[in-house]
């Protein structure tokens, strides 16, 4: 990953989010990345943590009910960290128009509000020659590498979502230059070739795949587990002193030098088990 890139991160708030492999990127220390993050919160706070953030582009960065995003708020009013905001729609227009390869999308989100004048160099008001209709024009949004996580893949590259796809991912791999996906198993190819209407990126679409278990936590990965709300809470608590939230960053968060390690800084199997969905 090299330094500058537009990466953007898959998942949504708490949910499929490549959890491990941003803890490895804020660990490499790559720097002035700009993150795409739809509805994000942990990831952003990470990449922030580490200073490897220049700009992020987002609809919403929050911790939802768990409060705001410290170290992202505190970036951003600072001035370390520039924000371009939009609605979650107009961006996905500009993911869409990457995906296309068209140098806009048209949408009528956004008309008659303030957010237009934000960055008017890639939301502006437009007027169709041929009915005279307002809309607003999305300039497309490149995007060198796209990281995703998912329940699975095969062994030629081919990734299934369960049960299905329900945020904005595709619009992410459809858009990216490069496509990494991080799953929480690999299966035979003939369990893909089994179902084959269950593939949510066939293997065309992905460039590298990575076998990383729990690779979503703290955030959920479904069906398997849900999202730890403890680690949540104990983050937050943290930030209240910048101490103590740099000791959290360095012995939760940073500090382990394996996945596992930092699993079990975490608590280990006793937090994998309450975080487990149950089956039976």
């Amino acid at each position: 990953m090299p330094d500058g890139a537009t990466i953007a991160l898959g998942g949504l708030s708490m949910n499929a989010v490549p959890m491990a492999f941003v803890r490895e990127l804020a660990r490499r220390k790559v720097r002035d990345l700009t993150v795409v993050a739809i509805v994000h919160g942990m990831p952003v706070e990470w990449l922030v943590a580490a200073g490897c953030v220049r700009r992020v582009i987002s609809g919403l960065v929050s911790l939802e009910g768990f409060g705001l995003a410290p170290r992202f708020r505190a970036a951003v009013q600072s001035g370390a960290v520039e924000i371009e905001e939009y609605s979650e729609h107009t961006l996905i227009c500009r993911l869409q128009a990457a995906g296309y390869g068209l140098p806009y999308l048209p949408t009528k989100a956004g008309l008659g509000t303030d957010m237009l004048a934000l960055h008017p160099e890639t939301t502006r008001e437009q007027r169709d020659e041929a009915t005279g209709e307002l809309y607003v024009g999305c300039t497309a949004l490149p995007v060198d590498v796209a990281i995703v996580h998912a329940d699975a893949a095969d062994t030629r590259g081919n990734v299934r979502v369960e049960p299905k796809l329900v945020w904005m991912d595709s619009e992410l791999v459809k858009a990216a230059a490069k496509v990494i996906v991080t799953v929480e198993r690999i299966l035979p190819e003939r369990a893909f070739r089994a179902a084959p209407e269950r593939t949510t990126y066939p293997r065309f679409a992905v460039d590298t795949v990575v076998e990383a278990p729990w690779g979503a936590y703290p955030t959920s990965s479904y069906p398997t587990y849900g999202y730890d709300g403890a680690f949540f809470e104990a983050y937050q608590r943290a930030h209240a002193d910048p101490a103590t939230a740099q000791a959290f960053w360095d012995e939760r968060i940073a500090g382990p030098e394996t996945h596992a390690a930092f699993l079990d800084a975490n608590g280990g199997p006793e937090t994998l088990l309450r975080v487990a969905r149950r089956t039976t």
